[in-house]
């Protein structure tokens, strides 16, 4: 395979890989930080069928079990070894990552749902910003343009979004990327056709209007994946519509209004502190409206607040709040008290220039989704950061 390694100079490297090399019969850990090392290490490695491991070395409390725990000596391992080829762990953004386990069929069935996806597009190019530790990264960023053949991979360890635009000129190029760069895009100044190319998005969620300010700047698609690091690729949506489709052999249904899944994509096993079996079908925390069109994504469950007898997501809220100019991020968190007799509390923690009178954030969200009655408060921090995947993360 070839690629096309962009340096910080911008200097260009066309690498070219020998996919056969000798692997070792135990689970091996890609470190490397640098894309175009991953890149090399990774693809001959997974092509030769070596068991890899694979996670974000910067999180210092995984980084800490890693060493602590060789994964080739768990219990259990050996009916792991069975089917398992990749190890990926989460972000561990709702606790300690859970790592997850994948099998041969997992991969290469969710690979071929991708490619027939995006076939019609007749792709020649494919342009990455994700970080490839992630199961998107890996899957559509690598794989995906394995499969289709013959086109070309270009990579940057950190791409800016006018970079990405000038990349994204060219006819019929997939870009890989996620919410925070399709917000970027649409705020640049230029104007480009770039009717031919396709954005796929994933990793976390995509305001509609984000997604309707790059369509109708550019004149383009954008192309969105819901899933998991368990249980793989879920669904899809095209530009702003609300409903998600199940992917290709991925049955859904709604079990006391949580998303259940059955599919070839969901992982074997799992290190959940111990490994554990999964079991078909999956039930996730995300709340879900379903119908005979797909079904629209509520929120996850432990991040719902109602408000005017309405189901809303924290997320939702938080993309509404910046909205207001003075507000650079925000976060919202639904915490429950004992000695509120709802139960519930709203905390917003806000990232701005400048303090933001309360009733102008309750303006807001009582503008959008009606009376507020649930108790709020609001914090401010000098930062929200954003992880490699585009998550937020508060530093107090």
């Amino acid at each position: 395979m070839i690629f096309e390694y962009i340096n910080f100079d911008n200097t260009r490297e066309i690498i070219e890989l020998d996919l056969d090399v000798d692997v070792k019969d135990e689970w091996v850990n890609i470190s490397t930080k640098d894309k175009r090392e991953f890149i090399k290490e990774f693809l001959p490695a997974y092509s030769s069928g070596q068991k890899l491991v694979l996670f974000d070395s910067n999180h210092k409390e995984l980084l800490k079990f890693y060493k602590k725990n060789d994964i080739n000596t768990l219990e259990k391992i050996d009916e792991v070894n069975h089917d398992a080829k990749l190890l990926f762990f989460t972000s561990g953004s709702s606790g300690f990552p859970v790592g997850a386990f994948k099998s041969e069929e997992n991969i290469q069935a969710e690979v071929a749902v991708l490619k027939e996806l995006v076939l019609k597009r007749d792709i020649k190019k494919v342009v990455v910003t994700v970080p490839f530790v992630h199961i998107y990264g890996v899957l559509a960023g690598l794989l995906l343009p394995l499969s289709l053949g013959g086109v070309k991979l270009v990579v940057k360890d950190d791409f800016l979004p006018y970079e990405v635009l000038s990349e994204a000129k060219e006819p019929n190029t997939l870009v890989v990327t996620t919410p925070v760069f399709i917000k970027a895009l649409s705020k640049l100044s230029d104007e480009e056709s770039l009717a031919s190319s396709l954005f796929i998005c994933s990793t976390g969620p995509l305001h509609v209007d984000d997604v309707e300010a790059l369509e109708v700047k550019y004149d383009t698609t954008v192309m969105q994946l819901f899933g998991s690091t368990e249980t793989g690729g879920i669904a899809h949506k095209f530009s702003t519509s609300s409903k998600w489709v199940p992917l290709q052999s991925v049955e859904v249904k709604s079990k006391e209004d949580k998303l259940s899944v059955s599919s070839k994509f969901i992982s074997p096993y799992i290190i959940d502190k111990e490994i554990k079996k999964l079991s078909q079908p999956f039930t996730t925390e995300d709340i879900i409206e379903l119908d005979d069109e797909g079904f629209t994504l509520v929120g996850r469950s432990n991040k719902i607040i109602k408000i005017a007898g309405k189901r809303i997501s924290a997320i939702h809220i938080e993309a509404i709040l910046e909205t207001i100019p003075e507000i650079k991020r925000a976060v919202v968190e639904l915490v429950y008290k004992k000695e509120l007799l709802r139960s519930e509390q709203i905390i917003i923690t806000i990232q701005a220039d400048d303090k933001i009178p309360k009733s102008t954030i309750k303006k807001k969200i009582v503008e959008c989704y009606g009376v507020l009655t649930i108790p709020f408060s609001v914090k401010y921090v000098q930062s929200i950061d954003l992880s490699a995947m585009g998550k937020k993360i508060i530093f107090n």
